[in-house]
């Protein structure tokens, strides 16, 4: 006997982790993965399972181990917990397709989307471990994706190969399909996208199915795809004329429909609802047992009777089936489905018109998407998914990183509305300045980058050097500005990135702003495009030691300066903040009880803040306690050092650093 109030592993690592049945008919499950310590979560399910979901999760891993939940669509009884477990800790990635990402977003998600589509259709859990996933557009949604764990041969499939039943089990028995088939005809638009979807899913090795409603099917695989691949569905039911003599008449053909109502909603209802009526039913055997009407009586009383008790709630269950049998053996459809159609086809042209509205507010809504609220230009997701594409075509890309050299005195001086002008005229600026095929976007803060298609490199820098001078002309910003620039081209990638285009984007990405980093120690305006050896030399980088005036703070200085490291101080945390926050600094050696501000609540500042969330940090104390140091590491500080510290350790530390920030 399974026990449904905990966990339940299905495969080796892959865990059901929902509630039993607790809505009528349509059972929802999550699934969780778990791989050297750390978690996926799949489908994590609504509001009203979500906390035994979030319970359930928590006994198997700590949520800080919790990587990535996966949406396979959009759909509340699916990703409307995900709130919750925000709420509860959970700071990973949420994994969709774009499509479901621009309707998941409105649940109040805070947590950044990995768009599956834009990666590959796969994510890496850890180094050895990925997962893939399958494209399943409109079953029942344009962005529909199922989930594939290699290893365990597993398939989540989302809503495919779910089904509606009363009588819900964990795992599918012998009556399992019949429930399947009423789920698909209702849920899946046509039979040809369903057809090839399966034939899709016969190139993967399947041993066990996960969908997220009805059960885990372990057994007859082949045989719930093949079911699937042939039956018809959806709005679009066809099918040849079948002769009713040779299939036993009409009353054989209401055993079916009676099977599927016992199917939907149990036999004790079902058995209720024709009681006292024409027929009597034997609900164990789902057939009618007897009935006092005549053949030509049977077909129109029957559905009388069930709308009659039932309404049309029950006739919408079974209207595709009921149409599909009607078709096939000529007996057209019951007179009471004559409301219930009119109602559709007016309901239809309801949805068309309403539909059609949607597609322009998506369409308007993906291009805002891609839009940065400050100052209209292109975003990061953009800036991602145009130098992607690009890449993967084989064409050169040059891209030019430009940094606002004094923004933050302009924001502390005239406030950050004049801050959001200044972006705003620039922006003007730069796209008057640049080509038309040139993609303008703002990155984070006052950064930005143009992604230059048909330019060298050379040419490049030429008009990167006229656009510095128009900017530092330019007489409508509050104060003069300048920017400080850095270029890289996609030909200056190594060899061994080329045939990745996810790891050449990064690669440029890195160079350009390396260059950047490189130009505004330079000085305020400067372009930098190649990486000299002096250029590139340790002395560009900046060490701030935090910590208060003593001889071990001097010992500490002279030991980096001697490793050509350049050094900065600050005798306090508010010191150091506002020094970081000018920007120029590329690691923090930070004292744990430092004066004004501590090193652990610095720490955390930085990193609310997108220019100064990704330096670097090492912290210092005499104290290790297992409370600080679990908070430290928390918060992402790479090093807790023991005072007094080995000097020899500390420059192999900051070495190694320094040559990967590089």
């Amino acid at each position: 006997m399974i026990d449904l109030t905990k966990p339940v592993e299905v495969a080796q690592g892959l865990w059901w982790v929902g509630s039993e049945n607790t809505h009528h008919n349509l059972q929802c499950n999550p699934y969780l993965f778990i791989k050297d310590g750390l978690g996926i979560l799949f489908d994590p399910g609504s509001v009203l399972d979500g906390q035994i979901v979030l319970e359930k999760v928590q006994s198997l891993l700590p949520l800080s181990n919790l990587k990535a939940i996966v949406c396979s669509h959009q759909d509340p009884d699916l990703c409307a917990a995900i709130p919750l477990f925000e709420k509860a800790g959970f700071k990973g990635d949420i994994c969709c397709h774009a499509r479901a990402a621009l309707l998941i977003q409105y649940y109040g998600i805070k947590n950044p989307f990995y768009m599956v589509n834009h990666h590959s259709f796969s994510y890496t859990l850890n180094q050895t471990t990925s997962i893939g996933f399958i494209f399943a557009p409109y079953l029942h949604f344009p962005g529909s994706i199922m989930s594939y764990l290699p290893e365990q041969q597993a398939l989540i499939s989302g809503d495919l190969f779910g089904s509606i039943t009363a009588d819900w089990k964990l795992y599918a028995d012998e009556n399992y399909i019949d429930g399947m088939k009423a789920f698909h005809e209702v849920y899946m638009p046509g039979h040809e996208i369903l057809a090839a979807a399966m034939e899709n899913l016969e190139s993967y090795p399947i041993r066990l199915i996960c969908p997220q409603h009805g059960s885990i099917i372990d057994k007859n695989i082949e045989e719930h795809i093949n079911t699937l691949k042939t039956m018809p569905c959806g709005l679009f039911i066809q099918s040849k004329q079948l002769r009713l003599p040779l299939e036993g008449g009409v009353r054989a053909l209401l055993d079916q429909v009676v099977k599927r109502l016992i199917t939907i909603y149990g036999e004790q209802e079902i058995r209720k609802t024709f009681e006292n009526s024409p027929f009597t039913l034997n609900v164990k055997m789902r057939h009618i047992a007897k009935t006092t009407l005549a053949e030509n009586q049977l077909w129109e009383s029957f559905f009388s009777t069930l709308e009659e008790r039932r309404g049309v709630a029950y006739l919408s269950s079974i209207s595709s089936f009921v149409e599909l049998l009607g078709k096939q053996y000529g007996l057209g459809i019951p007179s009471v489905f004559s409301t219930l159609i009119a109602s559709s086809e007016r309901q239809i042209k309801e949805k068309d018109a309403e539909l059609k509205e949607l597609e322009e507010k998506l369409q308007n809504l993906q291009e805002s998407m891609y839009r940065d609220p400050v100052t209209g230009l292109y975003n990061k997701e953009f800036h991602q998914a145009f130098m992607l594409k690009e890449l993967a075509g084989g064409s050169p890309l040059v891209s030019v990183v430009l940094a606002i050299d004094n923004l933050e005195r302009i924001n502390l001086d005239h406030g950050s509305t004049e801050g959001d002008r200044t972006m705003r005229i620039l922006s003007q600026v730069v796209l008057q300045s640049v080509d038309p095929h040139v993609q303008v976007c703002r990155i984070t803060g006052g950064m930005f980058a143009l992604l230059c298609t048909s330019l060298t490199k050379e040419q490049a820098i030429e008009r990167a050097a006229a656009l510095g001078n128009r900017i530092a002309g330019e007489d409508r910003f509050i104060v003069p500005i300048t920017v400080s620039m850095g270029i890289a081209h996609s030909d200056e990638v190594a060899e061994s990135s080329r045939n990745d285009v996810l790891q050449m984007a990064s690669d440029i990405n890195a160079l350009a702003a390396f260059r950047l980093r490189l130009a505004r120690k330079k000085g305020a305006g400067s372009i930098v495009a190649v990486s000299s050896s002096e250029a590139g030399s340790r002395s560009a980088f900046a060490i701030l030691l935090v910590d208060v005036p003593s001889f071990s703070r001097d010992l500490l200085k002279q030991t980096l300066e001697k490793e050509r490291y350049r050094v900065l101080t600050a005798d306090n945390g508010l010191e150091a903040k506002k020094m970081l926050l000018a920007g120029g600094i590329d690691l923090v050696l930070c004292e744990l009880l430092v004066p004004k501000l501590g090193a652990l609540t610095l720490r955390k500042e930085l990193l609310g803040n997108p220019s100064t969330a990704g330096i670097p940090f090492l912290l210092m104390s005499a104290n290790k306690q297992e409370q600080t140091v679990r908070r430290a590491f928390d918060l992402g500080i790479q090093h807790f050092l023991a005072r007094p510290l080995a000097l020899y350790e500390l420059t192999g530390l900051v070495n190694l650093i320094a040559s990967k920030e590089a």
